[in-house]
């Protein structure tokens, strides 16, 4: 039979549409990588609108405020392990592992509250946690007293910016401002934990006592800290005697409680009190401060010999032992033996890296929570 040219482009048109249709209905059909996620109020059952969703530390979307507020629908989801974080407004985030596809529905119950964690992917079994407090006061050293400073109290995103700013300059950077040839273990970033705590009503102050005070319902919600740190934006004038508070300052409060406070703009002084308050090292000048030998690994001595055996069993130079001293107008001298030389950073907290003592110390640190040396 001849057909026209006519009728077979129909029959192929019908075809085609035939094919577009269903191809679509069927693949939805087959849909088996889709998650459901209910996001609520953990007290009232509601569902959140507004919460945002991270999953394996990609932005997911947001609960819409329309009808359907509190759930949203992924698709293209792989199996295995993953990690869902949720974080609102006036509640503490919420971190979320499960199975796909064995768990395809997740419902997520959001806690109001005053702690924020800042862990895409979350937290890091045996990492050190590391806790911001904003503080409402802060020092001029020139009119030599405390001063009322609103900047974080008001400013809650103003806060966790140079929050987020000290984390990325310091603790994910101890590469560049340690010793090269010592090194620290691989992914050694995955070692801290970071959260910052945020309620206007109590703020910390960084200037009552050496390593100020936090208020009491801080302790209360946050019981797991290993480190707080009370931030404060700048620091008026410039520390030169006992009279004048320092900028910086660590002080232990018993377990759990180890509090040290930084003003946000100092860099180098922020790193050394990190040095005292993360890696337990010691001051190395001269000075009204606190010497013992922090073994192991110690970064003072409290003998030459004792200085120079570690240094020989590290393959160090024991020359570099020598006692800790200051020669000026004011002379000092202390019955304690350190080894970094200078410029180190617990010398002089405004300029310096970590010596290969100091370094030393915070490699063996950090393996303890990666897990092992590389």
């Amino acid at each position: 039979m001849i057909r026209s040219p006519g009728a077979g482009k129909i029959i192929i048109a019908v075809v085609l549409l035939i094919v577009i249709s269903v191809t679509p209905l069927a693949a939805a059909a087959n849909n088996d990588n889709s998650l459901s996620v209910v996001i609520k109020d953990g007290k009232t059952g509601e569902p959140l609108n507004g919460a945002v969703m991270y999953l394996d530390g990609g932005f997911k979307g947001t609960t819409p405020a329309q009808e359907g507020a509190g759930a949203l629908q992924l698709y293209d989801i792989k199996p295995g392990t993953h990690t869902l974080r949720i974080t609102g407004t006036g509640y503490r985030d919420s971190i979320v592992k499960f199975e796909f596809p064995s768990e395809n529905n997740v419902d997520v119950m959001m806690m109001k509250g005053s702690l924020f964690s800042l862990n895409n992917n979350g937290p890091s079994a045996g990492g050190i946690n590391v806790i911001f407090i904003p503080s409402a006061t802060t020092f001029s050293c020139s009119e030599n007293k405390k001063m009322s400073d609103p900047t974080y109290i008001t400013n809650q995103s103003r806060f966790k910016e140079d929050v987020v700013q000290v984390i990325n300059r310091t603790y994910l950077n101890l590469d560049r401002i340690t010793t090269s040839s010592v090194g620290l273990p691989d992914n050694y970033q995955n070692s801290f934990n970071f959260y910052y705590y945020y309620n206007p009503a109590e703020p910390a102050d960084a200037f009552s006592g050496c390593a100020g005070t936090v208020p009491a319902a801080y302790w209360d919600e946050v019981t797991f800290g290993d480190i707080t740190v009370i931030l404060y934006p700048t620091y008026y004038g410039r520390y030169t005697n006992a009279s004048c508070q320092p900028a910086g300052c660590y002080k232990s409060q018993g377990p759990g409680r180890r509090l040290m406070k930084a003003p946000s703009d100092k860099e180098l002084l922020f790193v050394h009190e990190t040095g005292h308050a993360v890696f337990g090292l010691v001051d190395t000048y001269c000075g009204n401060t606190y010497y013992y030998q922090n073994s192991p690994y110690p970064n003072v001595w409290t003998s030459p010999d004792s200085c120079m055996a570690d240094a020989q069993a590290d393959n160090r130079d024991p020359a570099g032992c020598r006692q800790i001293e200051q020669k000026s107008s004011d002379s000092c001298s202390r019955q304690f033996w350190r080894y970094d030389p200078d410029p180190d950073i617990m010398a002089n907290a405004n300029s310096g890296t970590f010596g290969t003592a100091a370094t030393q110390r915070i490699r063996n640190i950090l393996a303890q929570t990666t897990g092992g040396l590389p």
